[in-house]
């Protein structure tokens, strides 16, 4: 009996052992999570103190909270709900956007393609009223239409200086987002001067304060609560105004400068006379042989870059020079031009210069080459403009004078073939769309400044200059 207990005997001290740790552990852990939950404790109460305390950090978002609430109470009695209906051929369908009051007469700015084809109109004010509205007019290209209602106890909007918003700025949406009337939401200005495909206009404000279908029409406006543009597109839906569309991030506004262009014309007139400039420009992505209109499909070679001991500068050739043909009338290529260079030997070039020449009168150039000297940087015709002008030292922004038109503005101010624009009335202009939408915000006789780039003459630098246009006028 005894040898048949011995090792119960044994493993008992093993057991109490191990019994005792368990319980140091688990009393160690039960203290430590005591002690951390009365730290966490402690750190509640001094964060609830300093958020309370008026001189602490959260007085600064106090501060901003506040702000964003008088933005709102200042802004919401200026912002309207629109309610239109439409009778089609397949029964009758509900469209619902926003808008803004602009003056004190009773003119309601939205957008255009919200209120477009609307057989009854309704506009929901901030205080609940509703009054029926009558379409004044609108404008297609820009997005921007004008209703008419009863001006009683309206409030105007206020309205920023156009020229005051800069990329960064704090911007506040309104609208009726999905319908959830009288919204707003915060963001920036994300950049200036966006075009997109899908719409006339090419010169939006991009902003990432959300806004989604039903915003359309809405004020977006500064810290100031003062109106700095329209929320027209998500960039989603630019191109197809589908009503399933949501935001992305990014959003386009129609900006101020435009708008004050526009809507007095449409109150007044009903209709929008455009400044009109006379040139026809190209994007800088553009084709080196889309330059040459209807000398686009031939082939050539431009010579970007000549050294002065170069076989083609001494037979006069220049930066720009486009070289057509070799020898017996054979089509260079670059390939075929090295080749000759390198090689030595005479041979007769027809060449003409891409800003002042004539493709269809090309001079000829009798070039004696010799082995071993320097090959020219040339350029492909399918390559595009922006590497052309960076080989003549051009700038790196703008649009490029294809042409100009007999007889307008841009003629009589002295415009040429080539000539680069870079900014107009003080405005940066870096595509086709944008130059088209800045011209159109301008009141025809305006008279304005254009910063362009022009290319030296045989070869020298080109020069920056400023020239003043008194813009014509086009009509709708």
């Amino acid at each position: 009996m005894t040898q048949h207990h011995r090792p119960v005997r044994t493993f008992l001290p093993t057991l109490l052992l191990l019994v005792s740790a368990v319980v140091v552990v688990v009393v160690v852990r039960w203290g430590q999570r005591e002690i951390d939950f009365q730290h966490t404790q402690s750190r509640v109460h001094e964060a609830g103190l300093r958020l309370q305390s008026p001189n602490g950090d959260a007085a600064i978002l106090a501060s901003l909270s506040r702000a964003q609430r008088d933005i709102a109470t200042f802004v919401q009695p200026s912002v309207v709900h629109i309610d239109g209906k439409q009778q089609g051929h397949h029964g009758l369908s509900h469209t619902t956007g926003s808008g803004w009051a602009w003056d004190d007469d009773g003119h309601v700015v939205t957008a255009w393609h919200v209120v477009r084809g609307l057989n009854d109109i309704d506009v929901h004010l901030h205080d609940g009223t509703v009054r029926r509205a009558h379409l004044l007019a609108g404008d297609q290209m820009t997005d921007i239409a004008v209703l008419k209602i009863s001006p009683d106890r309206t409030i105007a909007a206020t309205r920023s200086d156009p020229d005051a918003t800069s990329q960064g700025d704090m911007v506040f949406a309104f609208g009726s987002p999905l319908d959830f009337r009288f919204s707003v939401t915060c963001g920036v200005v994300s950049g200036l001067g966006r075009s997109t495909g899908g719409l006339g206009y090419g010169n939006f404000i991009q902003i990432d304060a959300p806004i989604n279908p039903g915003s359309s029409g809405g004020p977006v406006t500064n810290h100031l609560g003062h109106v700095i543009g329209m929320s027209t597109a998500i960039a989603a839906d630019a191109g197809s105004r589908r009503v399933d569309d949501r935001f992305t991030g990014v959003a386009l506004a129609v900006p101020l400068g435009m708008i004050e262009t526009i809507v007095p014309q449409l109150i007044e007139d009903g209709i929008v006379v455009r400044g009109f400039l006379g040139v026809v420009a190209l994007d800088r992505s553009t084709p080196i042989a889309r330059f040459l209109g209807r000398h686009a499909m031939r082939e050539g070679v431009l010579l970007a870059e000549l050294e002065e001991k170069s076989p083609l500068r001494a037979a006069g050739c220049i930066p720009g020079d486009i070289v057509w043909t070799i020898d017996n009338g054979e089509t260079v290529t670059e390939k075929r031009l090295r080749r000759f260079l390198a090689g030595g030997g005479e041979t007769t070039l027809q060449t003409s210069h891409i800003f002042n020449g004539d493709p269809d009168a090309p001079v000829e150039r009798l070039v004696a080459a010799a082995a071993g000297m320097p090959t020219p940087e040339t350029l492909s015709m399918r390559e595009p403009l922006h590497r052309l002008l960076s080989s003549m030292g051009g700038p790196t922004q703008g649009v490029v004078i294809d042409s100009v038109v007999p007889g307008t503005a841009a003629h009589s101010a002295g415009l040429l073939q080539g000539d680069v624009i870079l900014s107009i009335a003080g405005q940066d202009i870096n595509s086709v769309d944008q130059l088209h939408s800045t011209i159109s915000a301008l009141s025809p006789n305006s008279d304005v400044d254009l910063e362009i780039w022009r290319s030296g003459k045989d070869g020298a630098s080109g020069s920056h200059q400023s020239i003043g246009v008194r813009l014509g006028q086009r009509t709708r």
